[in-house]
C-alpha cells in the first residue's frame, strides 16, 4: 500500500524517460514533454515545490527548471508560493471542462451510483483507463470520517486496483497482453508482485462481472469494481464501491456488493453509451 504522500503525483519512471525518448525522436517537442512533467510533480500532499526539488524529481540543471517555471507562470499554469516556491494555478482547471464536456454519460449514470453509494455507506467512482493508469471521473457518496475520497482528476494504478483490473477485462486479449506488458515495462519489481493477481481479478471481470481488491491499492479501502466498458469515442470506464477496510466483510464483498455493482453496470450498459466486446460479456 502506498501511503498519502508517496501516491502524490511525483513523475513516474515512465515520465522521467518521455523526454530522452523525445530527444531520439525529431517528431516530439522535448520542451513540452518537460514543461508537462514539471506540472506533473505536484500532488495533493506537496501543493508547493521548490526549483531545487523540481530539479530533482525531473533530473534537470536549476536554470532549466527556472526557465521552465516562469514559462508556465506566463501562461497562467504555476503561480508564486511562499519562500519563492511554486504552485499550481487555477488556470489549469480551465482544461478540464473541455474534456469532462466530452463525457455526458457521467450524468446518466449519477443516480445509481448515489444508490450503491447509500446502500453500501460508502463511495461509488467512475474510472476511466489513461496510459499506465486510471482517471477518477465521477464520485458520489463522502461518509463522515472518510478515508479517502476519490475527486475529479485523481488518478490511481492500473495493476494494484479494482478500478484498474475491470478497465484491463474490457481490453481484448491483444490489447490487454500488450498493456500488461507496458505496464511490465513500466512499474518492473511492483508489477511483479500483482501481475498473477491482476490476472486473476480480470478473468473474474470477465466471467463473474466484478472484482475486489482487499487494500492493494489504498490499506484503510476495500473496493468491488465492475468494468462499465467502452465509449463510442473509445475511453474504456469501470464502475466502483469502496468502504472503510475496518468494516470491509469479505462475505458482504463477495456475495452482495460485488454481484450488485456487477448487475448495476448491466444495467448501465442498456443504456447504450457503454459496450463491452463480445469475448469480455459474461
Amino acid at each position: 500500500m502506498t501511503s498519502a504522500k508517496n501516491n502524490s503525483a511525483a513523475p513516474t519512471a515512465f515520465d522521467l524517460k518521455s523526454a530522452a525518448r523525445a530527444e531520439n525522436d525529431p517528431s516530439l517537442a522535448t520542451t513540452l514533454i518537460r514543461g508537462l512533467e514539471v506540472l506533473r510533480c505536484f500532488g495533493s500532499g506537496e501543493q508547493e515545490l521548490s526549483n531545487a526539488e523540481i530539479a530533482r524529481r525531473l533530473d534537470l540543471n536549476r536554470p532549466t527548471v527556472s526557465r521552465l517555471c516562469k514559462t508556465l507562470i506566463h501562461v497562467g499554469y504555476l503561480r508564486r508560493g511562499s519562500r519563492g516556491t511554486f504552485r499550481l494555478a487555477p488556470q489549469l482547471l480551465a482544461l478540464n471542462y473541455p474534456v469532462l464536456s466530452a463525457m455526458p454519460w457521467r450524468h446518466d449514470v449519477l443516480h445509481p451510483m448515489r444508490e450503491l453509494a447509500e446502500m453500501c455507506s460508502g463511495n461509488c467512482s467512475l474510472g476511466v483507463m489513461s496510459g499506465d493508469m486510471f482517471v477518477h471521473i465521477q464520485t458520489a457518496g463522502s461518509p463522515p470520517g472518510w478515508p479517502h475520497v476519490p475527486d475529479v482528476g485523481q488518478t490511481g494504478p492500473l495493476h494494484r486496483s479494482a478500478t484498474g483490473w475491470a478497465l484491463l477485462s474490457i481490453l481484448r486479449e491483444g490489447d490487454l497482453e500488450w498493456k500488461l506488458a507496458e505496464l511490465r515495462r513500466q512499474h518492473a519489481a511492483e508489477f511483479a508482485t500483482f501481475a498473477e493477481k491482476t490476472r486473476a481479478a480480470v478473468e473474474r471481470c470477465r466471467t463473474e462481472g466484478f472484482c475486489v481488491s482487499y487494500g492493494d491499492w489504498r490499506s484503510s479501502l476495500v473496493a468491488a469494481a465492475a468494468p462499465l466498458g467502452r465509449t463510442q469515442d473509445g475511453l474504456d470506464v469501470a464502475l466502483a464501491c469502496a468502504v472503510p477496510s475496518y468494516r470491509a466483510v469479505p462475505d458482504y464483498f463477495e456475495k452482495e456488493l460485488g454481484p450488485r455493482v456487477a448487475g448495476a453496470a448491466e444495467s448501465i450498459r442498456h443504456s447504450g453509451a457503454f459496450t463491452l466486446p463480445d469475448k469480455v460479456c459474461s
